[in-house]
């Protein structure tokens, strides 16, 4: 069985196209012109690679591609038929003696493929990083809901809307961890704002500071067509006894001091 088609990037990168997503009839045309150029390759092999490697990097938050999972469960039998056992112990010998892939003994006759795949796996590290991309990080829903999870005496208050136009119908909260200096606003109803034109700011409300003087957390939007949506809070200063989180109307950036003439929505403690 000959390796010599791997030095093809272009074949190698069809077949991985045609082991995970599949191909169109141009690029199926494409594979079967640059195959019959190497009469003994075994093309099934860089499948085989692709699925041992899919699946070791254990993704449960993305299956695998459909046409990938369609051979796999095809071939499955024949595969495992044909998984080799390595004798270990001979390959580092061999390896120690500079000897190549091909003179190392296999206790299995079937396992002539893998000799192959195992060459394989250094053509494929090139394209492997597509099929195997970093885990997507948490975004704020999830984050705000870690911080619920994992934070005692974790502050959280309601929102209530006030008259301004923006707030008619909104809902939402505010969850706030004193220790980390970390929270996140919930937001339901909430009038969306053209970023040209005006912006939401957050003002915490400090106990150990003076009124006039509120805590800047960071300006935000709410794109038109959304349902509920999670802001992270980004405090400017460290927050020392929160008693009242404000949402203000502002001018594009933010202000520093706000005029408080568009005051959106409020939380503070619930009063018993």
């Amino acid at each position: 069985m000959s390796t010599a088609f791997l030095a093809d990037e272009a074949l190698v990168d069809l077949l991985i196209e045609q082991a995970t997503t599949g191909l169109g009839p141009a690029e199926q045309d494409e594979l079967a012109r640059r195959l019959a150029l190497y009469p003994d390759a075994d093309p099934g092999a860089v499948e085989r690679v692709v699925v041992t490697l899919t699946l070791a990097a254990r993704r449960e938050d993305e299956p695998l591609p459909g046409a990938l999972k369609a051979r796999l469960i095809e071939q499955g039998t024949t595969w495992r038929a044909a998984t080799p056992i390595i004798d270990l112990t001979e390959r580092r010998s061999g390896a120690q003696r500079g000897s190549s892939t091909s003179r190392v003994r296999w206790r299995r006759s079937q396992a002539g493929w893998w000799a192959a795949a195992a060459a394989l796996v250094l053509a494929v590290a090139g394209w492997y990083p597509r099929l195997a991309a970093p885990p997507r990080p948490p975004d704020a829903r999830e984050l705000r809901a870690q911080l619920i999870a994992t934070t005692p005496g974790l502050i959280r208050w309601e929102f209530a809307a006030t008259t301004d136009p923006a707030a008619h119908g909104a809902s939402g909260d505010v969850v706030w961890d004193p220790v980390s200096q970390r929270g996140y606003m919930r937001f339901a109803g909430l009038g969306p704002n053209d970023a040209r034109r005006s912006q939401y700011q957050l003002w915490i409300f400090d106990a150990e500071r003076d009124d006039r003087f509120p805590v800047d957390g960071g300006v935000f939007d709410i794109p038109a067509g959304t349902g509920e949506v999670v802001i992270p809070i980004a405090a400017r200063i460290r927050v020392g006894k929160p008693v009242l989180f404000a949402v203000t109307v502002e001018r594009p950036g933010g202000v520093v001091v706000s005029g408080r003439k568009r005051v959106a929505v409020l939380a503070k403690p619930t009063q018993t």
